[in-house]
């Protein structure tokens, strides 16, 4: 099983911070014996939240050790997102 960052932008989603609360943690069984990918999630992730309201294909999904990264190396600005993780 491996942890995934989900990373909902705020731009005109009112509802980011429930979205995140509702998948928090969550853990998605991806089928076969190949690894779960970061697009297999955000696929997963979008299906759960289920939002027609918001465009939800900006919604971004990486591995906890690629947004540990990006985030040390302030590659990321985190005003602009509420975050969750979920496992696959």
């Amino acid at each position: 099983m491996k942890t995934f960052i989900v990373l909902i932008p705020l731009d005109e989603n009112n509802s980011a911070r429930k979205q995140c609360e509702l998948i928090e943690g969550y853990k998605f069984e991806i089928g076969g014996s190949v690894q779960a990918t970061a697009l297999d999630v955000k696929k997963n992730v979008i299906e759960l939240i289920n939002e027609p309201t918001f465009n939800l294909d900006n919604i971004e999904v990486e591995p906890l050790t690629d947004f540990m990264d990006r985030a040390n190396n302030q590659e990321l600005n985190l005003e602009d997102y509420f975050i969750s993780y979920v496992h696959a």
